[in-house]
């Protein structure tokens, strides 16, 4: 077989065009129920600004025998995933994502009451959902979406404030989960 340009292009062109970076979209829920679930809005979901395709890992596990180290697949473990936020004047998703996490530690000074994190007395679940989907160059159909299971933040990154920068604020958060799948 002949490697040819003009037949990259023509399987590329059948295939979609290829995946591109800038084309997805994130959802993020936590709630026990829908009546009582909170989750980024439409509009909200477009100030994600990057995030990414969850991975996964399978860590060997060594045994031992007659002097040698013979591997075995190991347990599935999931790396801690990271989005970025273009931060919006009211701070919206910000006090969402700092709610979460009082529901889930207590309050910034330590402080803890009996129905922090008590889904029976509050309506909220500590764990939560995300959902990121590729979307296809035409705009209209959608890729493949990976769910994130059991997912709560652990890091709310800082923003900076500066008088010599004339961009948008930006700041990362980081989520821990339990595992994810695909569609």
């Amino acid at each position: 077989m002949s490697f040819t340009p003009s037949t990259f292009k023509s399987n590329l062109s059948a295939a979609g065009g290829g995946a591109r970076p800038s084309l997805y979209q994130v959802k993020i829920n936590y709630g026990q129920s829908a009546s009582n679930s909170v989750s980024l809005s439409g509009t909200q979901t477009l100030l994600v600004k990057a995030a990414a395709l969850p991975a996964s890992n399978i860590a060997p596990l060594a045994v031992n025998y007659a002097g040698r180290a013979y591997k075995w697949a190991g347990f599935r473990t999931y790396d801690n995933w990271t989005v970025t936020v273009i931060n919006d004047e009211d701070f919206a998703i910000r006090n969402k994502m700092t709610h979460w996490m009082l529901w889930i530690a207590g309050q910034l000074d330590g402080e803890r009451n009996t129905t922090m994190g008590d889904p029976s007395v509050n309506g909220y679940w500590e764990e939560g959902e995300a959902y990121v989907q590729q979307v296809a160059t035409d705009g209209l159909t959608v890729g493949p979406e990976y769910k994130l299971s059991n997912l709560w933040p652990t890091e709310l990154g800082e923003i900076a404030v500066d008088w010599s920068s004339d961009v948008l604020q930006e700041y990362t958060i980081g989520f821990c989960y339990d595992q994810w799948t695909s569609s």
